[in-house]
């Protein structure tokens, strides 16, 4: 089998509004990959068009190699979505769900779901909706878990459960992917997700502008701390990301304006770019001095 998920040239409206514009990717299974945009910038309806939910207005969609719209679509088991804005109005305990569940999904592990049940200490007596919006997320993370899909698709998941649950269950997601299992989940925020991450996409004004693997964008940059001032600077490449401990400024800047550059060295630091600080240095800057290889 070739990509899991494959997109090419896909456009997507509702109505006169332009979601997605001319976006292509391919995506490797056995990975996490984080999609990230501002609001409105798309991800939803990328998760939406993989799952099968929606149709893309042109383009093609495969995901494990079929159409996910088609009404003949042979592996909708294997694709699960999540996202807060799912409503189960059905007069139904958490239990009566996890039966109708287990008949729809034919890997479906009940160790799993025990053993997350009894971690989380989630009773499945109560009724889904009588649930806070970090116990369904939960729920609804527990059921994508042990449904054993092959894909999963999580649509901003972590900002409604508190920060030991989002260790747990990112944990977990680290664990189905190291297992085969592949992972896109869409966020605002890259700091929770800075160890977890494989992949990067990034979508800005419909267009997708980052298709990249964590480690080559690392290997792209350095981590400069600025010790006194310098022309380095204030390169036109150059982006101020944050402070460091000890309160002193570090910057971004691409290797390739300074890998000729000796006298910059005791600026360096000996670790590389979170993930948040190369999408920092992304929405500074202007496009036209990003390298080429971060635009899809």
């Amino acid at each position: 089998m070739g990509k899991i998920i494959e997109i090419s040239k896909v456009f997507k409206s509702y109505g006169k509004k332009k979601v997605l514009e001319n976006v292509s990717f391919g995506l490797d299974e056995g990975k996490f990959i984080t999609l990230i945009g501002c609001n409105g910038a798309g991800k939803s309806t990328t998760l939406r068009l993989l799952a099968g939910i929606e149709e893309a207005s042109s383009g093609e969609i495969k995901v494990l190699e079929e159409d996910p719209f088609a009404f003949n679509f042979s592996r909708r088991s294997d694709v699960f979505l999540i996202n807060e804005n799912i409503e189960i109005s059905l007069e139904m305990n958490l239990l009566e769900m996890v039966t109708c569940y287990r008949k729809v999904f034919s890997k479906w592990s009940n160790e799993i779901f025990n053993q997350i049940r009894k971690d989380r200490k989630i009773s499945i007596k109560k009724n889904y909706r009588d649930l806070s919006r970090g116990q369904k997320m939960q729920f609804l993370l527990m059921l994508g878990l042990a449904s054993k899909a092959k894909v999963l698709l999580l649509d901003e998941i972590t900002a409604v459960i508190d920060i030991e649950g989002q260790k747990y269950f990112l944990d977990h997601l680290k664990r189905y992917v190291s297992e085969g299992g592949t992972v896109v989940i869409s966020t605002n925020i890259l700091s929770e997700l800075n160890d977890y991450t494989d992949h990067l996409l990034l979508i800005q004004e419909t267009k997708l502008k980052v298709d990249a693997s964590v480690k080559d964008l690392q290997k792209k940059f350095y981590v400069l701390k600025k010790l006194e001032e310098h022309s380095v600077f204030s390169h036109p490449e150059a982006a101020r990301i944050r402070n460091d401990n000890d309160g002193k400024e570090l910057y971004l800047i691409p290797r390739k304006v300074i890998d000729e550059d000796t006298e910059v060295a005791r600026f360096k630091m000996d670790y590389g770019p979170r993930l948040e600080d190369i999408l920092t240095l992304f929405f500074q800057l202007k496009e036209e001095h990003l390298d080429e290889e971060l635009i899809a």
